[in-house]
């Protein structure tokens, strides 16, 4: 089968390679649309530790059943499966509660094991979700961002009429971004320097756009909010300095979600924390529940696709991921289709 193996930092090579092995339990499933991450595009840039090439990566998919593993009989040759991409270990406290995402033993596609930019996965039945009818592939690759989305914003303890901020609008801050405009808050203001990106947003309907890199985000916030700060803020970038400023920005008894894994260490003002209550909550993936309750807002068809979503082959692999990692990119999220 065909598959995009990451070889080295900033290579990509179109390959054949073998077809999985069903084990019992498992389903092979043929990959008919596939995300890039921004976790994907840190391992093209060789800036990944666990990414280790070589690697075939990508974890954001759906297609349709192509054969069944042993033990497997509640689906059938030619069903459309969105596919939950963690594998946990299903034995642990984490798992038995509910929270598979967080599992110590977890086991990721594209990460821990060869991914979905490839024609075929191998994937435990239990990962399995059937898409509706009228769902395209594309879509279907939508799930898995929009769970993030979901999760993260099942931290914030009152979304609607919230006043918002989004810190970084690449593909997982633009979702969060849409969906809490969908849940209802009250006012949304983002972060980010690419131009592009901040277009995008306004044009969704962004009460308040600020690029980054030509003022201060924390002043034009505060502004914004007369000096009160927002109800809840989420950092999408994980950078130092945007996840110290979603916490400046945070109104006394605010909640701020760190989501982004762009940095390991944070310096914040403890004091302002402590004499202002603010929450910090970490969000990592999503459980199984977020997952589904993904897939029926996207079966809503309520979702702007046209305007976040652009499409490419396996063949253009390379020339995509450098475009995106150029920076400057126009492309909010890219899907190969197959």
């Amino acid at each position: 089968m065909r598959a995009l193996v990451y070889t080295a930092p900033r290579e990509l090579e179109l390959q054949d390679v073998p077809v999985p092995r069903l084990e019992s339990g498992t389903v092979l499933v043929r990959v008919r649309a596939v995300g890039v991450c921004g976790s994907d595009l840190e391992g093209f840039l060789g800036k990944s530790k666990r990414r280790v090439p070589p690697l075939v990566l990508g974890h954001e998919f759906s297609g349709e059943v192509a054969e069944l593993g042993p033990g497997v009989r509640d689906f059938r040759v030619g069903d459309r499966v969105a596919v939950y991409p963690l594998i946990p270990c299903g034995r642990c406290r984490y798992c038995a509660l509910g929270r598979q995402h967080i599992c110590p033993g977890r086991r990721v596609y594209g990460l821990d094991f060869h991914g979905a930019l490839a024609e075929y996965v191998c994937a435990p039945r239990a990962s399995l979700f059937r898409l509706p009818a009228d769902m395209s592939f594309v879509q279907g690759a939508l799930v898995e961002p929009l769970a993030n989305a979901v999760h993260a914003l099942g931290r914030v303890p009152q979304v609607e009429g919230a006043t918002a901020l989004v810190y970084g609008v690449g593909p997982i801050g633009m979702l969060i971004f849409w969906l809490a405009r969908r849940l209802k808050t009250e006012r949304v203001a983002v972060v980010d320097i690419n131009p592009h990106r901040l277009g995008t947003a306004k044009e969704l309907g962004a009460d308040l756009v600020v690029n980054g890199s030509q003022s201060n985000p924390v002043q034009a916030i505060l502004e914004w909010t007369e000096g009160r700060g927002v109800d809840f803020a989420v950092d999408a970038v994980g950078h130092p300095d945007c996840r110290a400023n979603t916490v400046a920005c945070a109104a006394r008894g605010g909640t701020v979600v760190w989501i982004g894994l762009g940095g390991d260490q944070t310096a914040l003002d403890g004091r302002s924390v402590v004499t202002r209550e603010i929450e910090i909550k970490g969000s990592y993936a999503y459980g199984l529940k977020d997952f589904e309750r993904s897939m029926s807002i996207l079966a809503e068809k309520t979702f702007p696709i046209a305007s976040f979503v652009s499409e490419a082959r396996l063949e253009q692999g390379q020339s995509m991921f450098d475009d995106l990692a150029s920076g400057a990119s126009s492309l909010m999220k890219l899907v190969f289709t197959m």
